[in-house]
Parts: C-alpha cells; structure tokens; sequence
C-alpha cells in the first residue's frame, strides 16, 4: 500500500554474521535499531513473518540472536517494530503531505494514483507488508494483529477526513455518507494490493479505482463514458 525505500529490499548484500548466532561487540553498537529494522524489514516482506527464520533475520541483520534478543525480545517483537517503521515510513508521511498539499477529492485521487503506480510498477510484486500480514492472520500475534488494524484504520480515517473536508467546501453533497464511503475506499485499497499481487496491470486497476470513485466525481465519470 505504502512506498518505502528500495534499498533495504536486498538484506543478504549486507555484511552480517556468517554463524547467526554471534557478532563482535564493536560491529553490533555501530547498527542502529533503524538501520536492524530497515533490513528485518526486507526479508518480513519477502519471507512473510511464518517462514522468515531467526537465521534469516540475523544473516540480514547483521546480529547474533541474543543481540536481537536484548533488543526486540523475540521475533514478534522485531516484527510489530518492524511493522511500526514501515507504516511510519511509507504511510504516515505520505497521508500528511497529501492532506496538507492537496484539495479533499484531489487528496483521495492522488492517494490511489499513487497506490496504482507503486503497485504496477514492483517487479517483485510484494504488495503491501500491513495487507500481507492482515491476510496472513493465522501466524500474526495479538499485538500485531492490533497494530496492523491501527495502522490501517488511518488510511480509513484521512478518506473520512477529505470527505467531510469535500462536503464543508460543497463538493460532494448530503447523499453521500462519509463514514461508509471511507469504509469502501479502505476495501478498495485492499483490493487494488491484493490484486496487483495477482495480476499488475495498471489498466484493470485503474478501472477498479475509478469505478469505486465514480460517485465522488459524476461529472468526470459521465465525460469518460
């Protein structure tokens, strides 16, 4: 769902124990907890949490285990920091510069232009890690599962906000109930990730977005038809 750097993708070009099980003390104090959650990162996302292995997860990090130990608890406490960076990174951010640099409709439009290009165009078709993981929620924990759900719930949120932002300007009219019609945009969302992972082509999922905005923009869609 969300864009997020390409260069933690590729954990094993990165020097890590050969072992998993030990690194020198002065290496571990030079990799920050970022630079450790960028590459656990890398291999969640193409592993998914179930078949990612502690020896996975130390070859890319570049720690033994008891130094991710000491630091995450376990691997499910690597994975929910894991997920709270990736969000912070590719979602967060992003819905603040769209509220902030654009119109409520258009905000909504450019949220799934976005989504349609950056799901189009990997080459890996990875998806999204917080919709991955929600489809994989016989392995998630508790905590996990929670976070995935928060986290998700602000892309429910900033759609209910540029709606009513919309309706307060007379864009969009009394018809139209925001709460649900952020509930639709969030499945939409899950849709265009779940199926690009399936089939990427930008057309269809175009034709997906559009259909779910018609009612947002009739004018547009009656000229397009």
């Amino acid at each position: 769902m969300f864009s997020i750097d390409r260069s933690i993708i590729s954990p094993l070009n990165h020097p890590a124990s050969t072992s998993g099980l030990t690194t020198p003390v002065s290496r571990t104090r030079s990799i920050t907890d970022d630079i450790v959650l960028d590459r656990a990162i890398a291999v969640f996302w193409q592993r998914g949490y179930a078949a990612t292995s502690l020896r996975d997860l130390t070859r890319a990090t570049g720690l033994g285990t008891a130094a991710l130990y000491h630091r995450f608890t376990d691997k499910d406490g690597l994975f929910i920091e894991v997920l709270r960076r990736y969000a912070d990174k590719g979602l967060s951010e992003r819905l603040a510069r769209l509220s902030a640099s654009h119109a409520p409709l258009a905000a909504i439009q450019a949220f799934f232009d976005e989504l349609v290009a950056m799901s189009a165009e990997d080459p890996d078709q990875r998806g999204c890690l917080l919709v991955n993981t929600a489809l994989d929620g016989a392995s998630m924990s508790a905590a996990a599962r929670s976070l995935v759900r928060a986290r998700l719930d602000e892309v429910e949120t900033f759609f209910r906000a540029q709606l009513h932002r919309a309706r307060e300007d007379g864009l969009i009219g009394a018809a139209i109930d925001a709460a649900a019609m952020a509930e639709t945009l969030l499945g939409a969302v899950l849709a265009v990730r779940v199926l690009a992972r399936l089939d990427p082509d930008p057309d269809r999922l175009r034709r997906l977005v559009a259909h779910t905005l018609s009612p947002l923009f009739p004018t547009q869609n009656r000229l397009t038809q």
